[in-house]
């Protein structure tokens, strides 16, 4: 598979590069990685600097800065260079070289580390990319270290809809060349006014019975998408709480999510999943379009 990172400066913005390096060392002998390092130098960056230095002074600064971090995430000899390329604002200067380099994913950094509770989660770059969602994205914690990511299967959420057949594929994919097993999570939203105004034993049966019959409908999901030999996880509650959580137990180095495709407007009133998982997981998060790999 060939990867795309985008590679962000800040000493405390490894993840994305140390997520990068996670992959190279578990891909499987016959489905070795490629690695397509970039960094954007933003219009409204090069219209300061530019007054008091020469755009290849800027460049060269920019690529021995760049190379650095990917010698200090042990990528440098695995991928290829670092690339400089300049664009008006850095999302849609990344989803370019994307294109052009036919990427399978863009790998991006999370602004807000795991152990903060800071109100902004996602910086401006990946709060747009995940707005818009052109390509399969992922989006690392920025504090993550190779080293700390899960031993454990690659983890599908699901929430039974058609749309989230991309996030099964690429789910597939990468369960096969990480040579990791694949577990499919789906998680019931909790439903807090039943738990209000009904007596616990009420609640209790009828989560019992609830869960079983979203067990039957999620195993009928996978055997419609090909994951009849996955492991199978139901849970109750809160979806990003409880996703979350599983990941954690699992080991899981990934969650893999569709997306609903929605629109600005709709954003507006309904939250995501996938966003809400890439803004809080400790794990990394992979959000995938609608029509990929359709």
């Amino acid at each position: 598979m060939k990867w795309i990172i985008g590679v962000d400066l800040r000493e405390t913005a490894a993840g994305a590069l140390n997520f990068g390096t996670w992959l190279a060392a578990n891909h499987i002998e016959s489905e070795r990685p490629s690695f397509v390092p970039v960094h954007v130098l933003e219009e409204s960056y090069l219209l300061q600097v530019l007054r008091h230095q020469h755009i290849d002074a800027v460049e060269d600064l920019a690529r021995r800065a760049a190379t650095d971090q990917l010698d200090k995430a042990q990528l440098g000899g695995v991928a290829g260079p670092a690339r400089i390329v300049r664009g008006v604002v850095a999302d849609e200067a990344l989803v370019r070289e994307f294109d052009a380099e036919h990427g399978d994913a863009l790998i991006i950094g999370r602004q807000a580390p795991s152990n903060e509770r800071n109100l902004v989660r996602l910086g401006r770059v990946a709060r747009r990319i995940v707005r818009r969602l052109p390509c399969p994205t992922i989006v690392v914690p920025p504090d993550l270290r190779a080293d700390q990511i899960g031993k454990g299967p690659i983890m599908l959420a699901t929430d039974l809809e058609e749309t989230a057949g991309s996030a099964a594929r690429f789910a597939k994919r990468l369960a096969h060349v990480t040579g990791r097993p694949l577990v499919v999570a789906h998680v019931v939203p909790a439903d807090t006014d039943m738990a209000r105004y009904l007596p616990d034993a009420t609640v209790d049966q009828f989560l019992s019975q609830s869960g079983l019959d979203r067990e039957r409908d999620l195993k009928g999901w996978m055997a419609n998408h090909g994951l009849e030999s996955a492991a199978a996880v139901v849970s109750h509650g809160d979806v990003i709480a409880r996703l979350s959580s599983i990941a954690e137990v699992e080991g899981a180095p990934i969650i893999v999510c569709g997306s609903r495709g929605m629109g600005t407007i709709e954003r507006m009133f309904i939250t995501s999943v996938g966003t809400d998982l890439s803004c809080w997981a400790r794990a990394a998060v992979a959000m995938v379009p609608p029509t990929w790999g359709a």
